[in-house]
C-alpha cells in the first residue's frame, strides 16, 4: 500500500525517480521512527530532571517572555511553534499556575497580551540550567559540530516550503 502525503508525494518513494531503496526502508531505521524514539528519551530525561517542574512547552512560553513582553497568545504560538488550540491550552495552565499573566488586551479585546510573573521569571532560572543538564545528556554521544548540526537540520526540517515557518 502506498500512502501519499499532503503535496501528494509517495511517501513509499515507488513513484519518485533517485528515491530508489525507500520501498525496502528498516522501519526500525525510519526518521518518523528514530525522532519518535528521541523525543521519547528527551522527556523521560526532563521529566526525571524537572519532577513537577515546567514542561518544555512551557519553558519555552517563559523565555519568549523573558525576551519580550507582552505578547499576544497568537504571537507566542507563532515563535513558539504551537497550534492554536495548544497555546491556548497552554497560556489558560500557566495563568493558573502563576507563571505568566494572561489578559484581555483593552485595545483589541480579541487579543489576549501575556506577561510574565515574577514566579514565572523565577522557574525559568531554576529551570534554566537543568535544560543545559538535559540537554548535554541527550546529546553526549555527539560533538559539538554535530550537535550544532543535528539542531540546524531539525530546524530545516521543520521549516515549511522554505519560508522559514515552523508548524
Amino acid at each position: 500500500m502506498s500512502m501519499r502525503t499532503s503535496e501528494g508525494l509517495d511517501m513509499q518513494g515507488t513513484n519518485r525517480p533517485g528515491r530508489a531503496g525507500l520501498d525496502s526502508l528498516d522501519p526500525l531505521k525510519a526518521t518518523g521512527h528514530l525522532l519518535r524514539r528521541a523525543n521519547q528519551r528527551f522527556a523521560a530525561l526532563w521529566s526525571g530532571a524537572m519532577p513537577g517542574g515546567p514542561t518544555s512547552p512551557q519553558l519555552a512560553v517563559l523565555a519568549l517572555l523573558a525576551v519580550e513582553q507582552p505578547l499576544d497568545q497568537q504571537t507566542i504560538g507563532e515563535r513558539g511553534g504551537f497550534d492554536k488550540s495548544t497555546c491556548g491550552y497552554l497560556i489558560d495552565r500557566m495563568d493558573r499556575a502563576g507563571l505568566i499573566h494572561a489578559a484581555v488586551d483593552p485595545a483589541n479585546r480579541r487579543r489576549k497580551l501575556v506577561h510574565l510573573t515574577p514566579e514565572g521569571r523565577s522557574t525559568l532560572d531554576e529551570a534554566l540550567p537543568v535544560t543545559v543538564q538535559v540537554e548535554e545528556a541527550m546529546t553526549a554521544s555527539l560533538t559539538q559540530s554535530e550537535r550544532t548540526e543535528l539542531n540546524r537540520l531539525l530546524a530545516k526540517m521543520l521549516t515549511l516550503q522554505g519560508d522559514g515557518t515552523a508548524p
